[in-house]
């Protein structure tokens, strides 16, 4: 590929009441494999704020981090918030740190749909959908993590984030075990739920990746405690 393609994307999770909410950053790149272009997504930073964290205390940090990713690749990073339960305005109070952030809801089901356009745009998506999108990047090896000790936690939600349909067919998901967490998975998801639209690159000032990453049997060995 003559001209390395990279965007940034941050997913976060708001936490409600005593919830932790988490942030992810991570950056996109399309790579080529066997005459194809596929879009790998690279887990720059993870991290776990603390409980009760105030609307405007995440909006200063995704403004500190959407600051720190311009530095970097010259990009600023596209932010996937999930904003059920909260409506309209806690996306302003995020949207005044002047970084762009599209909302989303949780839903049953496993699709994702992107209503309205420019400023409006919105987006519903299934939990199951998430769930089989992260599968599916992990499995394909598209989505790297590096060797934190937040990506070790990754690990151990990824275990227990899974969907359940129940016999009436509603989706049941989450980290179902008592005291599990899924902010982080979550996060994660948000952040890597659809492939980027990629603008062009005006050089590479792309990030150096965090070696050594997981590998996909890394990672099995590690969700599955062996």
């Amino acid at each position: 590929m003559a001209e390395l393609l990279k965007e940034a994307v941050i997913g976060l999770d708001i936490g409600q009441g005593r919830e932790h909410s988490a942030i992810c950053v991570v950056e996109a790149e399309l790579r080529e494999a066997r005459e194809k272009c596929l879009v790998h997504f690279d887990v720059r930073h993870l991290e776990r704020r603390p409980v009760r964290s105030s609307f405007p205390e995440l909006a200063e940090r995704l403004a500190e981090l959407a600051k720190a990713v311009w530095k970097q690749i010259s990009r600023w990073p596209m932010v996937y918030t999930d904003l059920t339960g909260l409506r309209a305005p806690v996306l302003e109070i995020l949207r005044d740190s002047d970084v762009w952030v599209e909302p989303g809801y949780f839903t049953h089901g496993d699709r994702r749909t992107q209503e309205g356009e420019r400023d409006e745009v919105s987006y519903t998506l299934g939990k199951a959908y998430l769930v089989s999108r992260l599968q599916a990047l992990l499995q394909t090896g598209r989505l790297h993590l590096p060797k934190t000790p937040e990506a070790g936690s990754l690990g151990e939600e990824l275990l227990a984030y899974q969907v359940k349909v129940e016999e009436n067919a509603n989706d049941r998901y989450g980290a179902f075990r008592v005291g599990a967490r899924d902010d982080l998975v979550t996060a994660v998801g948000l952040a890597v739920q659809v492939d980027p639209v990629f603008r062009t690159s005006r050089g590479d000032a792309g990030i150096q990746l965090s070696e050594p990453r997981y590998t996909y049997e890394e990672m099995c060995r590690l969700i599955g405690g062996g």
